[in-house]
C-alpha cells in the first residue's frame, strides 16, 4: 500500500479458522466495530493480542475505541453479524482459500509471498492497464 498508494485497493475479507476457537468470535467483534466505523482498530488489537483473545479483550477494546459498548455487544452477537461472515467464507471457498492469510491480485492468487512477487505483479498489471 506504501509504494502503490494511489494504484492498489486492499480489501480485506474474514475467513476465521473453524481449529482456532476464537476465530470467529474475533471475526464477529471486528465486523462488529466496524458497524461503527472503527474494523481497522479492532482488527489491530486482535491480531496484536491473537494468543489472548477473549470477549473480555473486545469488550474493553470497544470501550477503548469509544464505541457503544451496547450496540458493539448487541451486533457482534446478531444473526446478521454471523451471516455477514459466513457469506465471507462462502466467497473465500469457491476461490480455493484454505488458509490465512490469502492474498489475490487482481483475482489470482499468486504463488507465493513476498514483495518482490507482489511488486512484479503489480507492476505488470500497471504496464498492461496502461
Amino acid at each position: 500500500m506504501e509504494a502503490y498508494p494511489n494504484d492498489v485497493k486492499f480489501v480485506f475479507k474474514n475467513y476465521p479458522l473453524p481449529f482456532h476457537k476464537e476465530a470467529m468470535p474475533a471475526s464477529k467483534a471486528a465486523v462488529a466495530a466496524g458497524k461503527q466505523g472503527k474494523f481497522w482498530e479492532m482488527h489491530d488489537v486482535i491480531f496484536e493480542n491473537y494468543r489472548a483473545l477473549n470477549e473480555e479483550l473486545y469488550v474493553k477494546t470497544a470501550t477503548e475505541l469509544g464505541l457503544d459498548v451496547e450496540k458493539f455487544k448487541s451486533d457482534m452477537n446478531s444473526p446478521e453479524t454471523a451471516a455477514f461472515i459466513q457469506a465471507e467464507m462462502k466467497e473465500a471457498q469457491k476461490v480455493g482459500v484454505r488458509g490465512t492469510p490469502t492474498f489475490f491480485i487482481n483475482g489470482k492468487k499468486p504463488q507465493g509471498r513476498s514483495f518482490d512477487l507482489y511488486k512484479g505483479i503489480i507492476d505488470q498489471q500497471l504496464k498492461a492497464k496502461g
